[in-house]
């Protein structure tokens, strides 16, 4: 029976934690978007010029940071829990 090498391992490791990094990344892009099509939504609404996209685009910055911030130490503690583990194995 083939069992993985521990290079593999370690290369599926890498691929989970870049994937998890582009989610984040993924995630303060599309709420940034988000605020700012709604914002330009409510602009063409009320017949305002771009003061609300400007209000969306700064909201949706502030939403996307701190999902963004919260999701990095929920990973940081993730992996600081699993390197506990392996030392004490």
């Amino acid at each position: 029976m083939l069992r993985p090498s521990k290079k593999a391992g370690q290369a599926a490791q890498d691929r989970n934690r870049t994937w998890r990094a582009m989610d984040m990344g993924m995630t303060l892009v599309t709420e940034v978007i988000a605020g700012v099509l709604l914002g330009w939504f409510i602009d063409w609404l009320t017949g305002y010029e771009r003061t609300f996209i400007i209000v969306g685009a700064i909201l949706g910055v502030m939403v996307g940071m701190t999902s963004f911030i919260r999701s990095a130490l929920k990973e940081n503690k993730r992996l600081e829990a699993q390197r506990r583990e392996r030392q004490d194995s």
